[in-house]
């Protein structure tokens, strides 16, 4: 039997009970209090205990372990129906799986799957057994990868809100999976949002979110500092319970320098071969649990340095050290660590964030790396294929970041007094993205010669993620130009911006190649206003690769956020999303703007009050926004089939600029 979403939410008191309602349940079953008797043999095999209750070991009738966390105080059906309803709605490896729940009077309990290995505090903490830095390194990177997927990967976002060693489970193989989301929360797309009943773990709770309420991702983060401070260190984040000593014995340490630091690292595993990967995940420690929030990194940013530091520990070579996010408080701990490597700015902005690359190279990274990204098949291509240095001279040593988004940061240079961009990579795909892949990608974006596409000129392959170095990208981003600035934009010039864009996208679909990022960042204009599309931070990638990676949730297709299924429609649908930025001026991320127009976009006229007041003054202009609206919304369908291909977008945009034009001329006479 699945959830009844409507006696779940019968249990929430308030004006919040609007705000929880489940989007899935990932087949959860509703048992009654007889069943769980059977099912844990009248609740003979006690597992663990809480503030809650307790939990028992049961085996459903197919022979399924699984563990019963039954409450035993029966008056909280609002925090039960609330941890019920996010739990059910996550579906993800490294998050333990819920099966069921009972809800009868007096009866209040969670099914889950049984995770055989304990959690990770008992292992830190209560037991001396080995653990290896690369076990530790991947339960944090399992830990983080599921933080991450909650935080941007979901169709409603949510924070986890007690993140702590107690809440994460171990298999027999210490594959990590997370727990207990009894405080958890779903977040809200368009607003902040705070709660007057701040209630966490000490030790692990975020100041910010205890002095304010504020419910953001980055009081996870905070805690996931703590959670990996512990594990590189094997020491409790608090004593008793009461008050944060470890992050401030280390943070005081690190203060003074990294060989106090080192000091505090687990001496089983602060060897001579890995003290540098240690370094480098307590300074990852220190920015996640750093004070401002806004310095703090995303998950998935967490996720990427993870990975890269768990690469270098299993190829037991020195790889550069990883982006750090510097408040102005570790500022001044980072300037008296001993690095002798270069500095990319990745901003141009006060926030001091820097990439520390190291000189090392007595393993020959730059020619592994080059062979692992196929530089010698690019080279014949045409490729150029740029050195480090090469590109510190040609940026003069990233003096001018022009651009930044959630894809990276882009710099101006000059090669043979021709100005181009050079691009960092936040994110390079898929931490498992083959060679062949990567080959093919940057062939096609070489060789892609189209007016309203941006061209690639090379890479440089010395890095993890490589460096991209394409031409000179015209003067804004339609992002903006549409909400940056306050410039009139005529009816006219919007449509020809759609149509380039359109043109574009229609471009590389000929080719079975698809953009899948496709935002209003993305869509580079130039002085006159015409525009051009980024093709190279998308990743450009062919349909049979079918990898993730991330965008702006706003503009992703809910059928490829579910299946992972890159296809033409995937485009057409984010552009639909564009073209809606183009006639209302607003940001999808910050308004009901989708979600209205979705519902009234088949109405004559009824979604009219959200388009930008400036292209309303002419009375002919208004079955031409009309017909525009009807055309994003039905690239946005929720059924990809019903979409337009992209070449039809095409032809309905020019008939559209046609009949405005010939309106426009009329008038005129």
């Amino acid at each position: 039997m699945d959830l009844p979403e409507k006696k779940l939410t019968d249990f929430i008191k308030g004006s919040e009970k609007a705000k929880w309602i489940p989007v899935n349940n990932h087949n959860v079953n509703n048992f009654t209090e007889d069943e769980i008797k059977r099912i844990t043999n009248n609740y003979s095999t006690p597992i663990g205990q809480g503030g809650f209750g307790q939990v028992y070991r049961g085996s459903l009738d197919d022979g399924t372990t699984v563990a019963v966390k039954k409450y035993i105080c029966q008056n909280v059906k609002d925090g039960f129906a609330k941890e019920l309803i996010v739990h059910c709605q996550i579906n993800h490896k490294n998050v333990v799986r819920l099966l069921g729940y009972c809800s009868e009077d007096d009866a209040l309990m969670i099914v889950t799957e049984y995770v055989p290995g304990g959690n990770l505090k008992d292992l830190l903490h209560g037991s001396d057994a080995p653990i290896s830095l690369d076990a530790r390194l991947c339960i944090a990177i399992e830990c983080a990868d599921a933080l991450g997927y909650m935080h941007s990967s979901m169709y409603q976002p949510m924070i986890h809100g007690d993140i702590k060693p107690d809440n994460i489970l171990l298999d027999n193989n210490l594959g990590a999976k997370l727990s207990d989301f009894g405080l958890s929360r779903l977040l809200s797309m368009h607003q902040s949002q705070y709660t007057k009943n701040v209630i966490g773990s000490r030790g692990y709770m975020d100041p910010e979110y205890l002095e304010t309420g504020l419910l953001d991702p980055k009081s996870d983060v905070y805690s996931f500092g703590i959670v990996l401070l512990e594990l590189i260190t094997r020491a409790k984040a608090s004593e008793n319970g009461f008050g944060t000593r470890l992050k401030r014995n280390f943070t005081d340490a690190l203060g003074k320098g990294k060989q106090e630091a080192r000091k505090m690292f687990d001496n089983k595993i602060a060897n001579e071969r890995d003290i540098e990967i240690l370094d480098e995940i307590g300074n990852l420690a220190a920015q996640c649990f750093t004070k401002d929030i806004m310095e703090r990194p995303e998950m998935k940013e967490v996720l990427v340095s993870l990975h890269m530091l768990r690469r270098s520990l299993r190829s037991g070579k020195a790889q550069e050290k990883i982006g750090q996010h510097q408040s102005s408080g570790t500022q001044a701990i980072t300037q008296k660590v001993d690095n002798h490597g270069s500095s990319i700015p990745r901003s141009s902005s006060n926030s001091s964030v820097t990439y520390k690359f190291s000189n090392l190279d007595i393993f020959n990274r730059k020619s592994r790396m080059s062979k692992s990204f196929g530089g010698s098949i690019l080279e014949a291509v045409g490729i150029t294929i740029f050195t480090l240095k090469e590109l510190e001279r040609i940026t003069r040593g990233y003096s001018h970041c022009i651009s930044k988004d959630h894809t990276g940061f882009v710099y101006k240079g000059c090669i043979k007094n021709q100005d181009v961009a050079v691009k960092r990579l936040l994110l390079f795909w898929d931490i498992t993205f083959e060679k062949n892949g990567f080959v093919d990608t940057m062939s096609f974006a070489f060789k892609v010669r189209h007016k309203n596409i941006i061209s690639l000129v090379g890479c440089c392959l010395e890095m993890e993620r490589p460096l991209l170095v394409y031409e000179f990208p015209p003067s804004k981003s339609l992002h903006e130009v549409l909400h940056c600035y306050n410039g009139t934009l005529s009816l006219d010039l919007r449509l020809r911006i759609a149509i380039g864009s359109a043109e574009a996208l229609a471009y590389l679909c000929s080719f079975q190649k698809f953009h899948g990022n496709v935002t209003s960042t993305c869509i580079m204009l130039d002085h006159d206003l015409l525009p051009k599309v980024d093709i190279i931070c998308g990743p450009l990638i062919s349909h049979s690769i079918g990898l993730k990676f991330d965008t702006i949730l706003a503009y992703l297709d809910p059928v490829y956020l579910k299946t992972g299924c890159l296809t033409s429609k995937t485009d057409v649908y984010s552009f639909g999303i564009v073209l809606l930025e183009l006639i209302t001026r607003k940001q999808p991320r910050h308004s009901p703007l989708i979600e209205y127009i979705g519902a009234c976009g088949d109405e004559n006229g009824s979604w009219i009050a959200m388009v930008d007041a400036e292209i309303i003054v002419v009375e002919g202009n208004l079955l031409i926004l009309e017909e525009m609206g009807k055309l994003a919304v039905q690239c946005f369908r929720e059924d990809a089939d019903e979409r337009p291909e992209m070449v039809e977008v095409v032809r309905r945009l020019e008939n559209l600029r046609y009949r405005l034009q010939d309106a426009t001329a009329l008038s005129c006479r």
